[in-house]
């Protein structure tokens, strides 16, 4: 039942919204100022999508945003402006909340921009957000929930612009695509790291950030175990790739620094499978629909583990002769479609994944298999006839 004091609250809510609107209006008569020129029928909806109502997202509102930078890769960096504007400004958790959502689904639009439309690293920090607009006893709970949120983010945009600048371009392509793989770790724990810390955080609001982070938590280890499968291919395979040696050292050292490289990658592949096992446990418990939807996620035997890291090794050591080839055999790790939960096994036989270029950029069609992403599932038809995005 809804109290006096929450009426209270969301009456001085709407008027807060409702005066950023009018002041966004008044910006839209005056001269154009400033390198970016601003773009008040995009700074309307921003507000609009980010509005102070703690209960959820304004789907309406969000759907006109990612229409908007749908229909013009161009607006995608005043957007991004206007979201940096809003969140800057703020203490409201659901506010910058909502900013990061957007924000989170302007980047994905961004993978799928033409290069020069694309978005580099956040224009914002909310890193020592501190929430002002819920009591002591609730607002650092929420404000640790924005801080993750945040610290992903930031993460996701600066590996994004570093592949935009070609930071990597001049490397192997088994170097870099190991170093892709651990950043996509990287990029899981921070993703794993978003979740309430503290009681009474149930919130439709917070339950919703935690379906999009759902969403990208399995597109991300979809894209680790396809790198995963990839280096032992290339490296157990039957027609096992070199590595290119860096100035100054041998093949061999740089057999082994491949080596000792994938095997941390394994490693940490382990060690994350049942930390994702026990988040997505964690995501059911508080009814996340998104985490009802997967299976179980099967952790990789530690003996599987040994095994693979005593073949890595002794091709690194010995080579990879045919004889040894064939005495050692190949190995690899396949999987079992009998039941939900996938098994380890191990065979003598290769499998080939096939290319997903599109994992992680949010796909073309806005949902992977039957998981929908709320990201990328707005309708034009929410904009179209709507001539003046800036009536209050």
């Amino acid at each position: 039942m809804t109290t006096a004091r929450q009426w209270w609250l969301r009456a001085a809510a709407a008027v807060k919204d409702r005066k950023s609107l009018c002041l966004t209006r008044v910006a839209a008569l005056r001269p154009a100022s400033g390198v970016l020129p601003r773009r008040p029928e995009l700074e309307a909806a921003v507000i609009r999508a980010t509005s102070h109502d703690e209960r959820s997202v304004d789907h309406a509102g969000a759907a006109r945003v990612f229409a908007l930078a749908r229909a013009s890769p161009a607006a995608l960096q005043p957007l991004m402006w206007a979201l940096a504007r809003r969140a800057g400004r703020t203490r409201c958790w659901a506010v910058a909340l909502k900013a990061l959502m957007l924000a989170h689904g302007l980047l994905l639009r961004s993978d799928l921009a033409p290069r020069a439309a694309r978005l580099g690293r956040v224009p914002f920090d909310l890193a020592d957000f501190r929430d002002r607009s819920s009591p002591p006893s609730k607002s650092s709970g929420f404000s640790a929930f924005v801080r993750a949120y945040f610290r992903f983010l930031d993460t996701r945009s600066l590996f994004a612009s570093q592949e935009l600048d070609g930071g990597s371009g001049d490397a192997d392509d088994e170097d870099a695509r190991l170093d892709r793989v651990t950043k996509q770790q990287h990029l899981l724990d921070l993703l794993m790291q978003i979740r309430p810390y503290g009681d009474g955080m149930e919130h439709g609001l917070i339950l919703e950030a935690m379906d999009c982070v759902v969403i990208e938590i399995f597109e991300v280890y979809s894209q680790i175990c396809t790198g995963t499968a990839r280096f032992l291919v290339g490296v157990l395979g039957s027609a096992p790739t070199t590595p290119r040696p860096r100035p100054g050292e041998t093949v061999a050292a740089a057999r082994r620094r491949r080596g000792v490289q994938g095997m941390r990658v394994l490693r940490k592949a382990a060690e994350q499978s049942a930390q994702l096992s026990s988040y997505f446990e964690l995501c059911r418990g508080l009814g996340v629909l998104n985490a009802a939807e997967f299976p179980a996620v099967e952790r990789v035997p530690d003996d599987d583990i040994k095994d693979l890291e005593k073949l890595i090794m002794s091709h690194v050591v010995e080579g990879r002769s045919k004889e040894q080839d064939k005495n050692h055999g190949k190995a690899l790790v396949a999987v079992d479609n009998s039941s939900v939960a996938s098994k380890t096994v191990v065979t003598k036989e290769w499998v080939v994944f096939d290319d997903d270029d599109n994992a992680g950029a949010g796909g073309g069609q806005g949902h992977f298999g039957n998981y929908v992403n709320p990201f990328l599932g707005a309708p034009w038809a929410t904009v179209a006839g709507n001539e003046n995005l800036l009536l209050v």
